[in-house]
This record gives structure tokens, C-alpha cells and sequence, in this order.
């Protein structure tokens, strides 16, 4: 059944692969199908990643995180979904973010507006950061902030690896919960063949596997010490190569 109310459609169908096509399963349709599955997967999705924090000792910023979810459950068929802005976007993001705040502590220790400062360095850092590497994904904009505004659950230097590593469970999450019903990542204009049956590049495959094995070394930091320092070198080879692969096919063109 489908009823239109200016520019909003709403669609009562029951769940089927029909409810999850592009041109129903996004923003401006509210539809039974994505009320209730994206809405189940965004909210399992932060619980999960909740949970693997606490057993794992891998701290992580929720908020940012929480923005994640909710993309990669009900907006999947955004370039922002996609693997590589997920993952790259945050950890970047982290990096600007702490830069923002040194020189915002610098610029403004003498002021009262050493908060503003930071908060305005940081989001600029870290969007110039996200558009440099091909990861422009919202909420990272929110990893960035935060260290202007709160304290850190873990030590500074390792908020870039820690967000990257929450981002890969969100992004394996979204692959598995997805998937049921449609392809994803989503094809688009930039990725229109498929590759191990995938909608990616391979070197953005190669990049997520990478990440997927140091997400799995830093899960067991606590049973291996050891685990931690690998899972964060592993974790930062994959990262590397999602955010810089798209720099050795570059072409100059008139």
C-alpha cells in the first residue's frame, strides 16, 4: 500500500526484496521495511560494538559511532556507507581532531576561547583530512569534536586505531546484516563491476581484509598482550591502503 504526502511517500508493504531497492530503502520514503530493519540493524549494530568494546578493552567514542550505525542500516545506498569512508573517514577524522586541538591549545591558551578554537581546527582538519583521502563520512565529523569538548577513554595516540577498529566491526556488521536483502556495498557510478563479488575496487578489498585481521588481532589484546601491538600495525597497513590507493591511478587530464 503506498500513500504520498508532498515529497514523502509511505509504504506499508511487508519485508521483500522489492521494499529494499534504491529507490525505497532511503531518506524521503518511510516504509515498513526500513522502520523496522534498519532501525533493528542500527540499534543491534551499537550494541554489538558496545559489547566487543567492553570485552575486548578497545575504547571507542560511542557518538560518532552511533551516526555510523544508523547510515550503514537505513541510508546503505549513500557513498558515505560505503567501506572505505566508514573506516578511513574515522580514523583520519581522529588524527585532524587531534591536531585541531594542539593548535587551538596553542593559539588559544591565553584566550577564553581555547574550546572554540579547538572545536574549529579540528572539524577543519579533519574534513580536509576526510576529502583528501576519499572518506567523506559525516559522523567522523563528531570523532573529531569530541577530544576538543571531553576526555578520552584511552590515551590520545591511540584514538585513530581504536575508531578505525570500531568502524571495521560496524562496517563487517553492515556487510552481514545487509546482505540478506540487498547487495552491499552498493554499486554506484565509481564502482559498477564487481570484484570477489563485491561492488569494490581490489585494493579497497585488500584494504578491508587488512583491517578485518588487525580488528581481529586487537580483540585479543587481552588474552595476548602482544595481539595489541600487532592487531595496530596490521590495522594501520590496512587503513593505508583503503585511503591511499585511489592516488596511484591518478591520470592528468586537460
Amino acid at each position: 500500500m503506498l500513500f504520498k504526502s508532498g515529497s514523502v511517500q509511505f509504504r506499508m508493504a511487508s519485508l521483500c526484496r522489492e521494499e529494499f531497492t534504491p529507490e525505497v530503502y532511503r531518506p524521503g520514503v518511510i516504509s515498513l521495511s526500513r522502520l523496522l530493519w534498519g532501525s533493528l540493524g542500527g540499534g543491534l549494530l551499537l550494541a554489538i560494538i558496545a559489547f566487543a568494546s567492553r570485552l575486548t578493552g578497545v575504547a571507542v567514542l560511542f557518538p560518532p559511532l552511533a551516526a555510523t550505525c544508523f547510515i550503514n542500516s537505513t541510508c546503505v545506498f549513500l557513498r558515505v556507507a560505503r567501506p572505505k569512508p566508514v573506516i578511513v573517514g574515522h580514523f583520519v577524522a581522529s588524527i585532524g581532531g587531534l591536531a585541531g586541538c594542539w593548535v587551538g591549545s596553542f593559539l588559544g591558551a591565553e584566550t577564553g576561547y581555547v574550546v572554540a578554537l579547538k572545536l574549529g581546527f579540528a572539524v577543519m582538519f579533519a574534513a580536509a583530512l576526510m576529502q583528501i583521502f576519499d572518506a567523506d563520512h559525516p559522523p567522523a565529523a563528531a570523532t573529531a569534536a569530541i577530544p576538543a569538548i571531553l576526555p578520552l577513554p584511552m590515551p590520545a595516540y591511540l584514538l585513530p586505531v581504536h575508531m578505525a577498529w570500531g568502524a571495521t566491526l560496524a562496517v563487517l556488521f553492515a556487510m552481514a546484516w545487509n546482505r540478506l536483502w540487498f547487495e552491499f556495498p552498493a554499486s554506484d557510478i565509481d564502482h559498477r563491476e564487481r570484484t570477489c563479488g563485491l561492488y569494490m575496487h581490489l585494493p579497497q578489498i585488500a584494504g578491508l581484509v587488512i583491517c578485518a585481521a588487525g580488528f581481529a588481532l586487537l580483540c585479543l589484546q587481552r588474552l595476548f598482550p602482544a595481539a595489541h601491538t600487532a592487531g595496530t600495525a596490521v590495522m594501520l597497513l590496512g587503513v593505508a591502503l583503503l585511503g591511499t590507493h585511489h592516488f596511484f591511478g591518478m591520470r592528468r587530464s586537460k
